[in-house]
């Protein structure tokens, strides 16, 4: 029987809301053990046991921004410098990465049937948007989702120089696998696959532009890789820029990035499984904002 139900029997003195509440708090053991999911089918034999004058709980806090939650999805805003993932199946329990907290605040806030699975993924060094499933049926339906580009996804990036023209789509394959680290570009007549990147000027800088990029293939390195042939890395690129762009010249001084200048500004998609629409978008990181300050004509 679900807990809840299992308490309004054994109380029938109490109301739902109170059921509910007392729940939320952890204030309901089952077997001694704190029990927050009012769902959890408790069986006959459990020792169900609740304590209105036990003091509340502390509720789950989340260690990263939460920009949507519901019962089968989160969207948060990744700080750059956090993988999305492990680096390896033996680096799972041992590294942090939003795989991990995602568990963690889940686990904390449901109990043991929790149920966590990315839907895409970011590069370490990209801040913003990233979408998190909490039930396998809209893991499911949103990785099926994200092949048919159903997810609209709306880059900022700082790129050294200012692109001419403005505005433009760039295409170009790119490579399955990886050599050194590094995936490449390839010609039209070699295997790669697809990948398309509008880009526009938003505001120019000091030998310097804020560009708006929208996705329409999500290759991995793809902005970065396009960048490049565009022949405007981003601020910070170490990998796919000719000398160092970590820095940006502004007269005589240098503006430093300390990362890739690339930052996931909004995410909109139909729910996986209501179809209702989604639309969040990210604060700029304090980093990014502060290079971008340096970086606007008008700075004295």
């Amino acid at each position: 029987m679900r807990l809840d139900k299992r308490l309004k029997e054994a109380h029938p003195d109490l109301s739902w809301r109170q059921i509910r509440e007392a729940i939320a708090k952890g204030q309901v053991t089952v077997n001694g053990v704190i029990q927050r999911d009012e769902a959890f089918e408790a069986s006959a034999g459990d020792e169900v046991e609740a304590n209105r004058n036990r003091p509340a709980q502390s509720r789950a806090r989340a260690n990263f921004e939460i920009l949507h939650e519901d019962e089968h999805l989160i969207v948060l805003n990744k700080p750059a410098g956090l993988l999305s993932i492990p680096s390896s199946p033996d680096a799972g329990s041992s590294e942090d990465t939003v795989l991990k907290r995602v568990r963690e605040y889940i686990a904390f806030k449901l109990g043991h049937k929790s149920y966590v699975g990315m839907l895409h993924r970011l590069d370490r060094d990209t801040s913003g948007a990233l979408a998190v499933a909490l039930s396998k049926d809209a893991h499911a339906a949103g990785r099926e989702m994200f092949k048919r580009h159903a997810f609209e996804r709306h880059y900022l990036a700082i790129v050294q120089g200012i692109p001419n023209p403005p505005q433009g789509t760039i295409e170009a394959k790119i490579s399955t696998g990886y050599r050194s680290g590094r995936r490449k570009l390839v010609d039209d007549d070699e295997e790669g696959l697809e990948s398309a990147t509008d880009y526009r000027v938003k505001e120019r800088l000091k030998n310097a532009a804020l560009l708006e990029l929208r996705l329409h293939t999500g290759r991995q390195h793809q902005i970065r890789l396009h960048l490049e042939q565009l022949g405007h890395p981003l601020l910070g690129e170490r990998v796919y820029a000719e000398g160092d762009a970590r820095q940006s010249r502004v007269g005589r001084a240098k503006v430093d990035a300390r990362r890739n200048m690339l930052h996931a500004w909004t995410l909109a998609f139909p729910h996986p499984l209501t179809g209702e629409p989604i639309a969040v978008e990210a604060p700029l990181p304090e980093d990014f904002a502060a290079v971008l300050a340096r970086l606007r004509p008008n700075r004295a």
